[in-house]
């Protein structure tokens, strides 16, 4: 197996390094293992990578990005090798269970997790006994992991950011907009609409300017996967309908178009309750645009009050209706009269404002380029190498299976002694029998052992569901109860 040739020369005695994620996507996970790759390559390490197309009822049906990706078939390496996974903690032991199985022998694993909140949930907790090593993009996604990894590491890295290709000309081009300023917020509706809180920056755009104005500024609110949340996107739709400068964009674009849009935005806003890192911020800034966001969360490790607008937050409980998170966790509820005054102020393109933005870009290009990022990689892996790998739980459920077919061939085995057994055997056929009762309860303990934690497994497996259940219960009744309070009253008599 011959790794891609890289664009310097391979960091010496670093062993070889394989890394999985879905590498195909085109939502933030895929995005991340893609530039984790390139920035490796950046930094003279050879990277091998496997694409994951996991694909089950709570996965989000990923759609291709266009971005190139390689895919090489794995064999088990026999020098001891470095495994990095893009992938979060809920996602490990199925990837264990399945074709990700060479990654974990004889290697030590790295996986590379993202979350939004500060405490995490259990189904994400378990991922941490595969492990050898965890990686957080943010501080404060570290902080979150350090609080249930026991003796695991987890170690904070900086994360590349990818450049969004084109120039001013080409996006005023194909995006327009009659020549006006555009404010811009992108999210996902999978990702959860009350943590990225669009209508948040539609609420500080019409405070900052009450009235649509002719020429005058716009909103622009672009989405992916508004379909798979119908209520939610017609809620949003129908709350800003009546403000002609707000536009609502929903679905995929290619790479070339969502860059370009990147380029045609005059600033980027984002009201998020919280965020993990904040990867579309991250590229607005890497074109110099002047970027408004929460002053919590991931996006802190890129954001500074000297080249950024951080807009200050009361902490508040989650609350009812977010599938992803417990109601009783706590995220941020940005100040919409501080967003407004700031949306105002980067309207007004002063020479101060668009100093800030350009310091912003400086920042950003600086600390966030795929060498100096791959640099950064590539030491945490000489931190890691030589590492012994840590004893992992073998409670899938091929070993279960092989348990118990190993107890029946040794059943089998011993009905098919023969007997009867002679007065003066009973001595050896005593010590015989004893040796063979006591192999068969060591084998029953195991079977036993692996059965009870693979039940565990799916005991908690099928507690996490309910509560995703409940969750979305409490969402469907709290948007069930929004659209009759806007529903028209009856006519008057």
């Amino acid at each position: 197996m011959t790794p891609s040739p890289s664009a310097s020369a391979p960091a010496p005695a670093l062993p070889e390094i394989w890394l999985a994620g879905f590498l195909k996507s085109g939502l933030g996970l895929g995005e991340s293992s893609r530039l984790i790759a390139r920035s490796l390559e950046a930094a003279g390490v050879p990277v091998v990578t496997q694409t994951w197309e996991k694909t089950d009822v709570s996965t989000v049906p990923f759609e291709n990005s266009g971005a190139s990706s390689k895919t090489i078939r794995l064999t088990t390496a026999a020098d001891l090798g470095i495994s990095i996974l893009s992938l979060n903690g809920d996602q490990i032991a199925r990837f264990m269970s399945g074709e990700g199985k060479p990654f974990f022998e004889n290697r030590y694993v790295v996986s590379i997790w993202f979350w939004e909140l500060e405490e995490l949930p259990a189904r994400m907790v378990d991922g941490f006994q595969y492990l050898d090593e965890v990686w957080a993009p943010t501080p404060f996604i570290q902080a979150a992991l350090q609080r249930h990894c026991g003796e695991v590491p987890v170690k904070v890295f900086t994360h590349p950011v990818p450049i969004p290709l084109g120039d001013i000309t080409a996006a005023r081009l194909r995006f327009p907009f009659e020549g006006r300023f555009v404010f811009l917020f992108t999210f996902d509706f999978q990702s959860c609409v009350k943590r990225k809180n669009p209508s948040g920056v539609c609420e500080a755009f019409v405070q900052a300017f009450p009235e649509p104005q002719p020429g005058g500024p716009l909103c622009l609110v672009k989405s992916i996967n508004g379909a798979l949340h119908p209520i939610d996107h017609a809620l949003l739709r129908h709350r800003w309908a009546h403000r002609p400068d707000i536009i609502m964009m929903d679905g995929f674009l290619s790479v070339e178009d969502r860059d370009l849009l990147t380029w045609r935005a005059d600033a980027c806003v984002s009201l998020h309750r919280s965020e993990g890192l904040g990867l579309t911020l991250m590229e607005a800034m890497a074109v110099g645009k002047p970027c408004i966001a929460t002053a919590y969360s991931g996006n802190l490790a890129f954001m500074k009050e000297e080249h950024s607008w951080l807009i200050p937050f009361t902490r508040v409980p989650v609350g009812r209706g977010s599938v992803h998170y417990d109601a009783a966790q706590i995220w941020a509820d940005p100040d919409t009269a501080a967003a407004a005054a700031a949306i105002k102020e980067v309207f007004s393109q002063t020479p101060a404002v668009l100093a800030k933005a350009r310091a912003g870009m400086d920042y950003v290009r600086s600390h966030h380029s795929p060498s100096a990022c791959g640099t950064g990689l590539a030491s945490l892996l000489h931190e890691a190498k030589g590492k012994k790998p840590r004893t992992r739980p073998g409670i899938t459920p091929p070993a279960r299976a092989e348990a118990y077919a190993a107890l029946a061939a040794l059943r089998k085995e011993q009905e098919q002694t023969p007997g009867p057994v002679k007065p003066w055997q009973w001595s050896a056929a005593l010590r015989d029998i004893r040796k063979e009762s006591a192999r068969t309860a060591r084998m029953e303990r195991r079977a036993l052992s692996l059965t009870l934690s693979s039940l565990k497994q799916m005991d908690e497996a099928h507690r996490a569901r309910v509560a995703d259940l409940q969750r979305q219960i409490g969402r469907l009744s709290d948007q069930l109860t929004e659209v009759i309070r806007r529903l028209p009253g009856p006519d008057p008599q």
